[in-house]
């Protein structure tokens, strides 16, 4: 009887520590931010004021560019790694491209801006997308809309 609550005990102690284990990594690993280089960053603030400048964002509305100035190092961070950037790029995107990261920057701003009023909510799903879907607060504002336009 004893050594039975002694291999309850060890059992308890190994689940406890592998929980603990596992909450330290999520905080500490899982979330660890990316270091990009010098000539990265500078390149997409360079982009990210030109945007501001020329009232991009204003015209869609966006004040929070937290989406904005993620979304733009990790593009210039790709073309970074590809060899793409550097002092002889006369034109860092092509035109579609272009097109389509300000396309990509305004669906992903008013989709961060709407998470984090509490109107949206995401997960990632098995492929590591990350999927969207209204939260109660959204579901009653949404009504609150159609009723308005009837």
């Amino acid at each position: 009887m004893i050594e039975n609550i002694r291999i309850k005990d060890k059992i308890l102690n190994h689940f406890f520590l592998s929980f603990f284990l596992f909450i330290f990594y999520q905080k500490n690993y899982k979330n660890m931010s990316k270091i990009y280089q010098p000539i990265v960053i500078e390149e997409s603030e360079n982009l990210l004021i030109g945007l501001v400048e020329s009232k991009f964002f204003d015209d869609y509305e966006i004040s929070d560019l937290t989406f904005a100035r993620q979304y733009i190092l990790d593009i210039v961070n790709e073309k970074y790694i590809l060899g793409l950037l550097g002092d002889e790029t006369d034109e860092l995107f092509s035109e579609d491209e272009f097109t389509k990261i300000l396309q990509e920057l305004v669906a992903g701003s008013v989709l961060y801006e709407l998470k984090n009023q509490g109107y949206l909510n995401s997960y990632e799903d098995e492929n590591t997308e990350e999927t969207f879907f209204l939260t109660p607060k959204g579901k009653k504002h949404l009504e609150k809309e159609k009723k308005k336009k009837t």
